[in-house]
Parts: C-alpha cells; structure tokens; sequence
C-alpha cells in the first residue's frame, strides 16, 4: 500500500491545512484555543442567564437606596429557574445546541490534527515549539524537498511555493476573478453608492460555488 502521504487525492484541501496547522502554531495551541473558547462560551451562556433571569434587579433598582434598605434585599430571585421564561428557554435551547455543535467539531477535527501533527514531526521534521519561531518560507520549502522523495503531487514531477500557494488561494482567486468580471450579483441598493458582500453572503458563495 502507498504510504499516507503519498500521491494526495486534493492537494488544495491538503494544503489548506498545512497553512492553518502552521498558522495556528501547532496542535497544542490549536487545542488551547479551542478549549477556551468552548469555556468561554459556556461561560457566557451561563453568566447570560444570571445576568437576565437570576438576579433580582426589580429590587435592586427600585428597592435600594442605602446600605440598609440594601441589605434586606437578596440580589438573587428565589425560585428564578423553577418557571423559566420562553426567552430563557428559547436562548438556551439555541446556545446549547450551538455549544454541543462546537464541541463536536472540536473533536471531530482532533483526528486531522493529529494526522497534520504526524505530518510536521515525521515529513518536514518540525516539532510543535520548532513551529512557534519558524517562518513559512521554510515550511515552503521543506515540502518541495519532500516532493522529491515521497511525491504528495503525482501530476508534477516537482512543486514549487508558486505551486502551493496557488493550491491554498485557489477559492480566494476563483472569488476574486468573479467579483472582478461582474459575474457575482454583488449591487447594492440604489441608496447605496457600493457593492455590498457581507460575510453571510461570502459564506453562503464559498458553498454554493465550491
């Protein structure tokens, strides 16, 4: 059987990844950050809910003036969650689904990211602390040497860094020729004296297109 990084079925894919492993400097840093971000969130979602539904700002603000009037006042509202409201249960509902959904892709982008993490110690001979300081011209180039033993691109005998960043820009030039040629329905509202291409609208392109 060929070796796993030999003759890749979709470069540009393959590529990509390579330039976001780099990017991100490395799987434990990519890991980090993606672990608080999944606390951050939850932490929000929670603090949300104290913020809206928990804590007792009726008395709060119209109940205390001084220091006595305040201290027989609990800042908390007894019994808060016992009959949440359709807002607390409509925000929950949505955020926990979006919480679980990230989790999921955090553990099912785990298996690429330890491949890419193989990739760098076994191939380009670079460890995730090496990552940290190493600029991506040498990368570039480590992968062309690697081109010429182990063959990741079949249809060329060699690559250059022309080659892969061409591989990794292909959408983004593909989207910028299009917008370029007036082939996108990117015009604004006679009010508007631009185009207008929203992020939402980039996204839904990047879908439907590639």
């Amino acid at each position: 059987p060929r070796e796993q990084w030999e003759a890749i079925s979709d470069l540009d894919s393959f590529f990509s990844r390579v330039y976001a492993f780099y990017h991100e400097k490395g799987l434990r840093c990519i890991l980090l950050t993606r672990i608080v971000g999944l606390l951050m969130l939850g932490f929000t979602i929670l603090f949300t809910v104290f913020l809206t539904e928990v804590l007792n700002w009726h008395d709060l603000l119209h109940h205390c003036y001084d220091e006595k009037s305040c201290n027989g006042i609990s800042p908390i509202r007894p019994h808060a969650l016992e009959r949440p409201s359709p807002f607390l249960v409509l925000y929950l509902g949505l955020f926990t689904i979006y919480w679980l959904w990230t989790l999921l892709h955090f553990f099912l982008d785990l298996r690429p990211l330890l491949e890419m993490r193989a990739f760098f110690r076994e191939k380009l001979h670079i460890d995730d602390v090496t990552l940290q300081v190493l600029p991506w011209d040498e990368v570039v180039q480590r992968i062309v040497e690697l081109q010429r033993t182990s063959r990741l691109c079949i249809i060329k005998d060699q690559l250059t860094a022309h080659d892969i960043a061409n591989r990794i820009l292909r959408k983004d030039n593909f989207m910028v020729a299009m917008v370029n040629r007036g082939l996108l329905p990117l015009q604004s509202p006679s009010l508007l004296p631009f185009n207008l291409l929203t992020k939402a609208l980039e996204w839904n392109l990047y879908v439907c297109v590639f």
